[in-house]
């Protein structure tokens, strides 16, 4: 049994349009509308769990902020297919270095263990610097809607929805962030 598919009668809600990233930081909201590509990168031979792919979920940019948001899943059907293996309520948010960080064998085993979780780059322009997550504040990422979307002979088409709370650490300041998105990922066949 497959737990993450599921049907909608709404032509809307199961369309590939609509998609967004709507995030908040520091009580200012923030959109981008429309987004969708195939992402920017997959880590293969993860032996125990299957090869991944960090999806492009959107991104804000000012004078004073650059925020860029991924979503990694699983790039094959046989293992996006496998419930023992895509476990949707289990999630976790990541920033960059968490999800970038290099390992002596050229495979990044933390990357290896992403599984539908959400990676946010957070840069403060005004200092040049990438922000970290807060040490031990709480960060969450759900996931609330997976529907198939469509199909063609080479990959199967989602519509990916959730929500994320969490807080970055600049300096010594708390920047709070939260926000939801509506993405479509490929899965290959």
């Amino acid at each position: 049994m497959i737990l993450f598919n599921s049907c909608s009668s709404s032509d809307e809600d199961n369309s590939g349009d609509n998609l967004f990233l709507q995030i908040n930081v520091s009580g200012k909201n923030y959109t981008s509308d429309g987004l969708y590509a195939t992402g920017f990168g997959g880590q293969e031979n993860c032996l125990d769990n299957g090869d991944l792919f960090l999806q492009y979920v959107g991104e804000v940019e000012n004078s004073s902020l650059f925020i860029e948001v991924s979503f990694a899943h699983f790039e094959n059907l046989i293992d996006y297919s496998s419930a023992q293996k895509n476990k949707i309520l289990e999630t976790r948010l990541k920033d960059t270095n968490s999800v970038w960080t290099s390992s002596t064998n050229g495979i990044n085993s933390d990357f290896c263990n992403l599984n539908n979780d959400l990676s946010i780059v957070y840069e403060d322009k005004s200092t040049d610097t990438y922000l970290k997550l807060k040490p031990n504040a709480q960060s969450t990422h759900r996931i609330t809607k997976v529907d198939f979307l469509s199909e063609d002979s080479e990959a199967k088409f989602y519509i990916v929805e959730g929500n994320f709370s969490c807080t970055f650490l600049n300096k010594n300041i708390d920047v709070p962030v939260s926000g939801n998105y509506r993405i479509k990922i490929e899965v290959l066949k």
